[in-house]
């Protein structure tokens, strides 16, 4: 989908959502963030399927102006069925499924070198209780290819469960925190390494 349309699309969601989704989840933003000259690639944990809009509805406007086109890596089972792929392919998602003969990290790399904002979860799925998962290293893949590029660290904490119920009692709270946007200076390292301090980061650093 063209890239002024997903613009498009993105900034008169945020206008008519923002302010809404920022009261029903008492939405409380912490850290600066400085958008410059650059190109970049926003790095998260995963605690809720609703992640996107609550992370992006927290960022100031002039910086949420400054970052889109925003690109969301989806998966697959997301895009099959063609109602959910009306909503979705406006806003900006990008299948995990390689497509004409590109794999998807190749396709991000391209919008990423194009100006646009890839938006990432490096453990690729929903948080669970008790399960340790591997993050992918596609985020850093993407940082070591661009050199322009910077990751922007992002935590969501998100206070109960995100249920009708829950939102009509004001039972949830979302903190999220922008963490200090930078690049890792040592190209040699094994993306592996990097992709899981990336995510410690992420988690637990400050």
């Amino acid at each position: 989908m063209k890239k002024f349309i997903i613009k498009a699309v993105q900034i008169k969601v945020y206008i008519l959502s923002a302010l809404l989704l920022r009261v029903l989840f008492r939405i409380k933003r912490e850290g600066n963030i400085k958008i410059k000259n650059k190109k970049y690639i926003i790095a998260s944990n995963h605690p809720s399927r609703i992640d996107p809009f609550l992370i992006l509805v927290a960022l100031p406007l002039n910086v949420f102006l400054k970052l889109v086109p925003i690109r969301f890596v989806t998966s697959q089972d997301y895009l099959n069925h063609w109602y959910q792929r009306i909503f979705l392919l406006p806003l900006g998602c990008i299948s995990t499924k390689p497509k004409n003969n590109k794999k998807s990290l190749e396709i991000l790399r391209e919008k990423l070198m194009k100006g646009e904002t890839i938006f990432i979860f490096p453990k690729g799925e929903l948080e669970k209780r008790d399960l340790s998962v591997n993050p992918k290293v596609g985020a850093v893949y993407l940082e070591r290819k661009e050199k322009k590029s910077r990751i922007i660290p992002v935590k969501s904490c998100v206070s109960n469960k995100i249920s009708l119920a829950n939102i009509l009692k004001r039972n949830i709270e979302v903190k999220i925190r922008f963490k200090k946007i930078f690049k890792h200076k040592d190209p040699r390292e094994d993306l592996q390494i990097l992709a899981n301090n990336l995510m410690e980061y992420i988690e637990n650093g400050e």
